[in-house]
């Protein structure tokens, strides 16, 4: 009995912990607003797209748990297999809102800028490398790690439409789909909500591209990403001539 309480303790604490996480991320991301910091960088662009990402979801997915479960809210956390649904789901839906808004703002820089389709993908596949490598760890839920995430970004920036993305909400349908094929709330209840579900992200993410526009210096940003990517393919030609056998 007691060892059932003790893991049951630890499940709740670790889950806990991570909601705590996210929930600094959230506060990061309010204070980013509440700042109107220019982005004038990759690094900026990196910083926004992760914040953004997680807000946006975060709140989306918590909202609704809470409006569905009512005054059994803070009593879920308590169910180990329900917390664990409830982190999956996070991660799952997190994933998806992070390739969308990696499309959405690589796009939008690339139609202020006229950068060419090779330079959209490799931005929009560094952004979501970066991110995840920025992870303080991998979450244990998913067995794989994001080892998955990067190949299956790097086909879909193979075959997006920048165009159609650099503007409204084209981008954003897999992150919109995913909060609700992932949220934990029964089939039976689900089936009444997912319009209503689909439009409080949707207006999440008006908001995110409502406060891009004005802190986007797309130039600078191009640039700088041309800077990088510059030294980066300068860097690996100078790796494989210094590995040629003699």
């Amino acid at each position: 009995m007691f060892k059932n309480l003790r893991k049951l303790a630890q499940g709740l604490a670790e889950g806990l912990a991570e909601a705590l996480f996210f929930i600094a991320l959230a506060l990061r991301a309010f204070k980013f607003w509440k700042r109107d910091s220019p982005i004038v960088s990759v690094a900026d662009l990196v910083g926004f797209t992760e914040t953004r990402a997680k807000y946006a979801t975060q709140t989306t997915l918590f909202g609704y748990i809470k409006t569905r479960s009512g005054t059994q809210y803070s009593r879920l956390f308590q169910n180990e297999l329900y917390a664990q649904s409830i982190n999956i789901a996070k991660w799952e839906i997190y994933l998806a809102a992070l390739g969308d808004l990696a499309v959405y703002t690589t796009a939008n820089i690339g139609m202020k800028t006229a950068a060419s389709d090779a330079e959209m993908r490799s931005l929009s596949a560094h952004l979501v490398d970066q991110i995840l490598l920025n992870e303080p760890e991998v979450p244990k839920d998913r067995s794989g790690g994001f080892d998955d995430v990067r190949p299956k970004f790097e086909v879909r920036a193979g075959t997006v439409a920048w165009k159609t993305c650099a503007t409204g909400e084209a981008a954003f349908n897999r992150s919109i789909d995913a909060l609700v094929e992932w949220a934990p709330i029964s089939d039976e209840l689900k089936k009444y909500d997912v319009q209503i579900v689909k439009n409080s992200l949707r207006f999440k993410w008006k908001t995110v591209r409502d406060q891009f526009e004005p802190l986007l210096d797309s130039e600078a940003v191009i640039n700088d990403w041309r800077s990088i990517y510059k030294e980066r393919e300068t860097g690996e030609g100078k790796t494989a001539t210094t590995t040629q056998p003699a």
